[in-house]
Order: C-alpha cells, then sequence, then structure tokens
C-alpha cells in the first residue's frame, strides 16, 4: 500500500446520507486488523445467524466492499439472489467491476432510501453500519428494513462490541477516543419491537461483535 493510500481518509462525512466509505484500501486494511485475520469466520457466522439458505434473496445494507454480498452468495447459491446497497459510489463501482456472479448486484443509496419493491427480500442484514446513519434517519432506515422483507423474513444487524482493551487499541485509526460509543446494536432492540419485529435474539460474538436477529411475522 502506498503512503498515498495510507493517507486517504477512511470515511466521509454527509449530514444527510451520514458516514460513507471514501478510501477501501484502508478500509480494507483497518476490517484486517480489526478482527484479527478473521473476518471470514465472522462472515460465516452472520450468515449462518440469519439463516441464509439456497434459493432466498438477501440484501446486506452498507455492504462497503462487499465481503457479506459474496458470503451469502455462496449460501444461495446461483437459485437465489445476494444484493448489496451503499451510499458510496467508489464501493458500489469497486463491487461492480470486480463480483461478476451473476446473481449477486450492487446498487447505490442509503438504508433509509432503499430502491427496492415491498417484501422482496428473505433476508436483509445490515452489519458495522447502523452507527453510521443520522440519528434522524434511524428509525426510517429500520421502517425500510421492514417494507423490503417479506412476512416471516429474518433480520440480522449487527456492529462492534469492544473491551476497553480492544478500544485502546482501535482507536487512533479514528483519531482518539471512543469511535464506537454508538455502536452497541441493542439501542434498537425497541425501535425494532415498536415496528413489529418479533424473536429478537441477541448474540455477543467472540470477534468483538454483538449480533441482534428478528422476524417480521406472517
Amino acid at each position: 500500500m502506498s503512503r498515498n493510500q495510507l493517507l486517504t481518509p477512511m470515511f466521509v462525512e454527509d449530514s444527510d446520507t451520514g458516514i460513507v466509505i471514501a478510501g477501501l484500501r484502508r478500509y480494507n486494511l483497518f476490517t484486517t486488523v480489526f478482527f484479527l485475520g478473521r473476518q471470514r469466520r465472522l462472515l460465516a457466522e452472520f450468515v449462518a445467524a440469519a439463516g441464509i439458505a439456497p434459493g432466498q434473496r438477501t440484501l446486506d445494507i452498507g455492504c462497503g466492499p462487499g465481503k457479506l454480498v459474496r458470503a451469502s452468495g455462496v449460501a444461495t447459491g446461483p437459485s437465489g439472489t445476494a444484493v448489496g446497497v451503499d451510499p458510496s459510489a467508489i464501493a458500489v463501482d469497486d463491487n461492480r467491476r470486480r463480483d461478476r456472479a451473476a446473481h449477486h448486484r450492487y446498487e447505490q443509496a442509503p438504508a433509509q432510501e432503499l430502491p427496492f419493491d415491498d417484501g422482496e427480500f428473505d433476508v436483509v442484514t445490515c452489519t458495522f453500519v447502523m452507527h453510521h446513519i443520522p440519528a434522524q434517519h434511524r428509525t426510517a432506515a429500520i421502517a425500510e428494513m421492514w417494507r423490503v422483507l417479506r412476512p416471516g423474513g429474518r433480520l440480522l444487524l449487527a456492529d462492534a462490541s469492544l473491551t476497553p482493551r480492544a478500544r485502546r487499541v482501535l482507536s487512533p485509526f479514528f483519531g482518539g477516543g471512543n469511535p464506537f460509543a454508538d455502536a452497541d446494536i441493542r439501542h434498537y432492540t425497541d425501535q425494532l419491537r415498536a415496528t413489529g419485529f418479533t424473536e429478537l435474539d441477541f448474540t455477543q460474538s467472540k470477534y468483538q461483535t454483538g449480533i441482534l436477529t428478528a422476524r417480521k411475522p406472517r
């Protein structure tokens, strides 16, 4: 990685869209450090927790470099569809260029304005994204997740759940402080229930991540 790539900002912030990936190389470096090279295991844990199965239609909101889209696509197989949506044009363009799987696709949009039909997906995932969405749009984002899920569909939200030591190690990537103060995914439990989601279940992954799953009733 060149010096210029290291100096490229990882994110840029827009007051309406939220925090958007600007530097994919630096972002991928950060995630490698964050997960100690075990991100594939965490992705497999997400796929299992979401119950993704062959033939299903999945949507990953805030897909970034598309790793969960591709892991979901392996689980759905070519008879299903794995879709990623992200507000970052850089991320969407990179995924479209690199990912040639016929049953994968990528769209550009924020979480609160999803360009998909009602009930289009069997599974919706949104990982390490909710705290990047402007606070005033998070309720709308959850409403959109509900809208695009079919009755009986499953939702998986996940975000960082760090030990104090891990926060000290990782905070320099974000200029100091505690960048994960707003990341506890359990903050959204009441909103999910108010929207109509049931069967809420929280799991603490050993990979410094909290996982919250829910279902849209039939």
